[in-house]
Formats: structure tokens, sequence, C-alpha cells
């Protein structure tokens, strides 16, 4: 028992200080944006029926959308909290991987000593659980379906194991109920019936027939999933010619076996290419490789029953992810080996355990060998692991493995933006359209770097009084990005300003379409369309603007002048004047002359044309004590408008 708790505090120290720095990490511009911090539907309760019903990013994940939305109810969107998880699901699945392995080692290598099963067994959930393909599920909280996935899918090879054994034989439901859970968290491991019944056949010696009475509802279940799955994909599989995808397919175990081998130069985005065109030699070169090893495989399986296992449960798990039916952008990615990384640890550990025991002193040696090779792994594990930190790190990492990456230029580009680094950004994207001029995102996201490099020009420009120029630099800031709405804006306010009010007035109308929280905007609109005579369409711009900004001075004196000196106007519009004016006097404390004079003219229109008289007089007076004579003279002669006609 001490020797057992022993492993799994190691496994667990081990796999801990490998993965420790990845709870510091931020979320990823690759699909977390997506998946979980712009994502509403992640909400209780709506998200109890949602995440069951829907196929959101070409995938069936309902048991992974109601973790997540677990973890945003209780931590918010903290990137430690969802890092936290996927650290532990991975410690989780690396401990069931020991106990898988130790199960099938006591069957697959019987007349070893219990603990070369138990350091064979350590072994393998180590060669697994520290290798660097493993880092993209643990440091890319996206990628967390994987090991929830393989969680459930080892617990329920667990309970099938245990229910193979048992006397008398039984029907494995705890097993089926799992992996209908590890379906349910991503149906990645569709090929699993496949492998009960290699292992009942290899392990156990059961007969094919006996297996298959047994897994046949495995297999149901599996072809459910992969139907469901299969629809969520469709837009990749209509994307991407079937000889491609089969030239993938057939290619693929051979290319993971040599990243199981040498994880060197492992890029986060292997993408596919934006026209893929098979080739029939390398499909076929490729098909005939894979089939001589299967052949190979089927020769030699009564002498090496284990090699011929391993190989078919590898292929049984890979297949899925193959890229017969793509998923996405990419053609291979590190997460695709997390389930067939199992088999490979497994087989590895088997080899080893009968290595060693064939003679006596190989123990010693098989454990240094073992050390070495962890060691390696967590190393490189630890150094693969820090380009995931953030977006910027993340792509890149991928743009110095390939300058040309398309992709990975257009998400580094935008994740220097979001940083505000946006000459960075733009130098970028520039970057991508020297090569694929058609890569319209990468287009549109340069001209509004460029639109809004040219709006601080025009900023800085008009803070110097250089409106003329000011107006050219917003102008073609508006041309590179039409919903600009601050370009938008300075551009009306400029023309306003410089007494271009022909030209302003669509602008600032634009302008206020597209939003504008500036109040000053609707304000020289309303003043704009008043020195033209539109009365009607000025008190609308005022009154939308007084709803959203109530307590804008400007607009309340605004919109009081014109109800008080635009003609003929009723009760309700006379009071409503008074009420504005009074309230504008009150908030500039009396000492605006034409704040002043609007409340008189208020005054006048609701029949107290005494009062409005002495406020009138005020108001001069006021505005003569400022120095400001000519605006006196202009407010004592409006006085003899202030009675009602036929008054």
């Amino acid at each position: 028992m001490i020797a057992r708790f022993s492993a799994l505090a190691a496994i667990v120290t081990a796999v801990v200080w490998t993965y420790f720095p990845a709870a510091g990490f931020a979320f990823l511009n690759w699909d977390d944006h997506v998946a979980i911090l712009r994502n509403p539907s992640l909400r209780f309760p709506d998200v109890a029926t949602w995440a069951w019903t829907t196929t959101y990013m070409q995938h069936y994940q309902p048991l992974s959308w109601l973790t997540w939305a677990a973890l945003a109810r209780g931590f918010g969107l903290n990137p430690t909290a969802f890092h936290a998880v996927n650290i532990a699901a991975h410690v989780v699945c690396v401990l069931l991987v020991y106990a898988a392995a130790h199960a099938v080692l006591t069957h697959a290598a019987p007349r070893t000593s219990a603990t070369l099963h138990s350091g064979a067994a350590v072994a393998a959930a180590l060669v697994f659980g520290l290798h660097p393909l493993r880092v993209e599920v643990v440091a890319w909280i996206s990628a967390m379906p994987y090991a929830l996935a393989l969680a459930f899918l080892l617990a329920s090879l667990l309970a099938y194991l245990r229910t193979a054994t048992s006397t008398p034989a039984r029907w494995p439901a705890a097993a089926f109920v799992l992996y209908a859970a590890s379906l349910a968290a991503r149906p990645i491991a569709l090929g699993f019936p496949v492998v009960l019944v290699v292992l009942d056949v290899w392990l156990f010696e059961r007969r094919t027939r006996t297996s298959l009475s047994m897994t046949w509802p495995f297999a149901v279940l599996a072809a459910a999933a992969a139907a469901i799955e299969s629809v969520a994909r469709t837009p990749g599989i209509d994307d991407t010619p079937w000889l491609f995808r089969a030239q993938s397919a057939a290619s693929a175990p051979f290319v993971y076996l040599w990243h199981t081998i040498a994880p060197v130069s492992l890029t986060p985005l292997d993408v596919l290419p934006a026209d893929p065109v098979a080739h029939a030699g390398v499909a076929a070169a490729a098909l005939f490789v894979l089939a001589g090893a299967c052949l190979a495989a089927w020769v030699w399986c009564r002498r090496w029953p284990a090699f011929a296992a391993a190989w078919a449960a590898y292929l049984a798990l890979l297949a899925p992810a193959a890229g017969l039916v793509p998923s996405g952008l990419q053609a291979t990615a590190d997460r695709y080996t997390y389930l067939p990384g199992v088999v490979v640890a497994m087989a590895v550990a088997v080899a080893g355990a009968r290595w060693a025991s064939a003679r006596q002193g190989r123990v010693t040696a098989a454990g240094v060998v073992v050390l070495v090779l962890l060691a390696a792994e967590a190393a490189t594990a630890r150094r693969a692991l820090m380009p995931w930190s953030d977006s910027v790190s993340l792509w890149s990492r991928v743009v110095a493995l390939d300058p040309r990456h398309d992709v990975g230029l257009y998400n580094l580009g935008t994740a220097l933006a979001a940083e505000g680094r946006n000459e960075e950004a733009a130098a970028r994207y520039r970057q991508v359209l020297a090569f694929r001029p058609d890569y319209a995102d990468a287009k549109a996201n340069l001209d509004r770097l460029d639109a809004a490099r040219l709006e601080r020009e025009g900023n800085d420009l008009a803070a110097r009084g250089d409106l003329g120029t000011a107006v050219d630099r917003y102008r073609q800031a508006i041309a590179l990005d039409p919903r600009r709405t601050h370009s938008q804006a300075s551009l009306g306010m400029a023309l306003a300003t410089l007494d271009r009010g022909g030209e302003a007035m669509p602008i600032l109308r634009d302008a206020i379409r597209l939003g504008t929280d500036d109040p000053a905007v609707p304000n020289a609109l309303g003043v704009l369309l008043l020195r033209s005579g539109q009365m009607r369409e000025a008190r609308s711009v005022f009154e939308t603007a007084m709803a959203k900004h109530r307590e804008d001075v400007s607009l309340a004196h605004n919109l009081a002048r014109l109800l008080a000196t635009g003609g003929t106007v009723d009760q309700k519009d006379a009071a409503l004047a008074l009420r504005l004016a009074n309230a504008v006097v009150q908030a500039t404390g009396g000492r605006d002359p034409r704040a002043m004079e609007t409340l008189a003219a208020a005054l006048a229109i609701n029949d107290r044309a005494a009062e409005a008289i002495t406020i009138n007089a005020k108001a001069a007076a006021l505005a003569a004590a400022q120095g400001d004579r000519d605006l006196a003279v202009q407010i004592t002669a409006r006085a003899r408008a202030y009675r009602r006609p036929g008054q």
C-alpha cells in the first residue's frame, strides 16, 4: 500500500511540476474567445438545454459546455480557474493511465513480479503524461474536452476490465455509462469498441463472436455519436477533397508516431492548405505503407500478439482525428494524439516489462533508461509550454517555425492589436497580404489600423488648430473604415467649426447613426439644422439626444431656445421650454447671459412678459459686465419680441 501511494505521489508531483506554470496563462485568441469569452450561451439555466442540442463550433460536446459554464458561474472569466481545471483533468488522466496500465500488465505479463508491474505502470503513466505532445491539451483551455473525454474513457476501460475478469461474467453496465459520458465530453473515442474487442481477444483469449456479443452496445453508441459529429463537421468535409482526406488519413499514423519519437519543432497550428490538392502517387504510397503495416501486424499476431493489439488499438483511437473527417483549419494537431498516446505509452511499458524480466540485471538498466527518457520529456514539455502563455507568444512561435504561415501571422497581428501594439500588428497584416492578397480579414484589420492612425493624426492636427489638414486625415480614415464613428464625428465637427455646414450635416448624421456617445455631435447638428431653417429635424435631434444625455446643459439650452424662439408653440412645449431654461440657468449659476436670455424668451411664451423683460435686462447687463457689448445689444433688441402675437 505504501509503495502504491508513493508511486501515485510521484506521478502527481512530476506532472504538476511540469505543467504548473500553465495556471498563470491567459485566454488565447484561438477558440477561447469564441467558446468561452464571447459565448452568451454559457449561462445558467439556459445552458442546460443549449449544451445538449448544439453543434456550435462543429462539435457535439455537452459535458464540456456544462463544465465551462459551471466554471464561468463559479469563478467568472478568470483564466486561472480554467487552466487549473485543465491541469487537474490531465493529472486525473495520468493516474487513470497508471491504473489501466497496471491492469493490462497484470494480464499481459503474468509471469513478471508485482513490483515490475507497478514500475512499468508508473513508467507508462509518466511517458504519456510528460510527453511534449500533451502540452496542447494542458495549456490550451479550449482543448479541455480531450482530457475530460479521456478521463471518462479510461474509467470505462477499468470498469470493463473488472467486469471481464468477474465470475460469473456479467454485462459491463458501468463501463457503458462511462463511455457515454466520454462521448458526451467530445466524441473522439469512436474506436473504443474495437479496443475492447482487441483486449478481449488478446488478454482474455475470448472468441471474437463472444466479445462482439458484449461490446455491440458500445458500437451502437459510437455510431450514434459519429452520426451527430459528422453532421457538425459537414462544412469541413465539404471544403476538403476526398482524395486529400484519404491521403491525410493514411499518412497520419506514421506522422504522429514520428512526432512521438522526435517531438521537435512542434507547431500549435499545422494548417490545412488554402486550396487542398492531393497527389495520387502520394496517396497511393501512404495507403500502401498503411496496408503493409496492418498486414504485418496480422501475420505476426500469433508470434507478437501485443504488437498486433497495440497497432489495432492505436489505429482505432486515432481514426476519428486522422483527417478523413477534418475539423476546422488543422491538418494535424498534437491534441489528436491524446487518446492514441495512451496506447503507445502502454505498449512501451509492456515491451519494457517483458524485456526487463527476460534476464537478470535488466531491470536496473530499464529503470535508468526510463528515468533519462522522463527527464528529457519533462524538460522538453516545460520549454514547449511557455509559448502558450498568451496569444502573442503562441503565434510568435508559429511564425518563427513558418514565416509564411498566413493564419499565424493574422492571429499574431490580432493579438498585437489587442495589446495596443498597432504598428507591429499592421506589419504582420502586411506580411500576410504580401503573399495572400485575397486574405479579406487581414485587409480589413489593416485598414482599421491605418484608419486609427490617420484618426490620431487628425486629432493632433485639430488640437493644434490646423482644421483644414485634420479634415483631410479624417476623410482618409473614413475611406478605409466607413464605420469609424469617432472619425465621422470629428470630421463633422471640424467642418462645422470651419463654417461648412452643408458638408458637415450629412457627416454628423452618419456619426449619430453609427452610435456616437459624444453629445456635442447631435448638439452641433441641431444648431446647423436651426441655422438652415430645418426646425422639425433640429427638434428631433435635440430631443433624441436629450433622452440619452439628460444632464447635458448645451442640449437642454438649445432645445429650450428652439422651443422658445421657434414661432407658435402649444402650452405643453412652452412649459417644457421654461423648465429646461430654468434648469440651464441653475446649472450655469446664472452667469451665462445667453442662458438668461433664453429663460427670458421662455417666460415670454408662457405669458409672463413682465418677468421676461426683467430677466432680459439682467442678461444684457451680464453680457455688458463680461465685456461682450455686441451680445448685450442683441439681447436688448430681442426684448420687443417677448409678447405673443395679438397681445
